[in-house]
């Protein structure tokens, strides 16, 4: 991201004539914050103190992650376009049950001394995206593995674009079969939130919530062999697809908060009498992303992209990398957009309950 300047666009409208503005500030401000109830066993003895491990803890703060400011100089016209340059390692805004990123756009305007200020703010979503098109050549990890008398190996992509709605895995292995044999194999998409924040004691972890998504079942095909290559295929869950099932989130790395996700894959035994096989349970990492909207093409490539939108424009400004149908080599190594949380030195208020 270093070569990249991200720039959020816009225009300042005057409706009123009659009042001859001085000048325009334009303030562009992020913050996180967390606000979550922590069991007090999840934390460290120096945080707690001798305090009862049944009870818990609110943590509850506010940290600043950006301010840009700029200013604007009113000459008679009817409106005043502008660009801010915009820090490259933001965090996309985003907001849970228990954190939140957001930005806020505020434009002061002053008319002299006769007149009184007047301040208006707008809502800003920043989007970061990992893959720049569907074109993107997406690297893929290789696992593999032996206990006892199964051996295994899985094929994963780094990273899955919601739009493509699936993730496919290249799945082989060979048994005993004259011990056991494959009844079936499940794979399915977990999602992980992880929450941490910093004290002067260090940075205290708290336990991740883990949200299980439907597997796909695959039952191996009568007239193959275990060592052929199996493509098993679980759907990205989305509101169109599954209304009853939570929808999928993009990979989310910020000073309190860390979404990200993992392929489950379970293979299942058959019973045999004379020996119980119990399910083997594999877990691997993918990043999960979207494309972004727009493509422009005149940006330099890189691994993250980011995408900056008004809350009451129609129009978007769009960072990206180069589009068409030439394949993209991205680099998905994750994360290092975001300075390290140790970084923030704001102590969190905490109550007990």
């Amino acid at each position: 991201m270093s070569q990249i300047r991200t720039k959020l666009m816009g225009t300042v409208y005057f409706h009123d004539r009659k009042i001859k503005w001085n000048r325009v500030t334009l303030q562009f401000v992020g913050k996180a914050g967390i606000d979550i109830e922590a069991p007090r066993s999840s934390l460290s003895f120096a945080f707690t103190g001798d305090m009862n491990d049944s009870a818990s803890t609110r943590i509850n703060t506010v940290v600043p992650i950006c301010e840009v400011e700029k200013e604007l100089i009113f000459s008679g016209e009817e409106s005043i376009g502008f660009g801010l340059h915009l820090p490259s390692h933001l965090p996309a805004s985003n907001r849970t049950n228990h954190a939140f990123v957001e930005y806020t756009l505020i434009a002061n305007f002053s008319a002299g001394a006769f007149f009184k200020k007047y301040k208006t703010h707008k809502t800003v979503t920043i989007c970061r995206h990992y893959l720049p098109s569907p074109s993107a050549m997406i690297p893929t990890m290789k696992y593999s593995g032996i206990k006892e008398w199964f051996e295994w190996s899985v094929e994963l992509p780094k990273a899955a674009a919601i739009q493509s709605g699936e993730i496919v895995a290249a799945f082989r292995c060979s048994v005993e079969k004259e011990r056991v044999e494959i009844d079936r194999v499940e794979l399915a998409v977990e999602e992980i939130e992880s929450y941490r924040f910093c004290t002067k004691q260090g940075v205290q972890n708290l336990p991740p919530i883990i949200i299980k998504f439907p597997s796909a079942v695959y039952h191996m095909p009568s007239l193959s062999d275990y060592s052929d290559t199996h493509f098993i295929r679980v759907p990205l869950s989305t509101n169109d697809s599954h209304p009853k099932t939570p929808t999928i989130r993009t990979h989310q790395y910020d000073p309190f908060l860390e979404i990200s996700h993992r392929c489950r894959l379970t293979v299942h035994f058959q019973k045999l009498s004379n020996m119980n096989a119990e399910p083997v349970i594999l877990h691997f990492p993918v990043i999960i992303t979207d494309y972004p909207s727009t493509v422009t093409s005149d940006m330099p490539s890189s691994n993250n992209f980011i995408e900056t939108e008004a809350e009451t424009s129609n129009s978007r400004h769009v960072i990206v990398g180069s589009g068409g149908d030439d394949a993209v080599n991205v680099d998905l190594e994750l994360p290092e957009y975001t300075p390290r949380y140790e970084e923030f030195t704001s102590t969190p208020t905490t109550s007990v309950i």
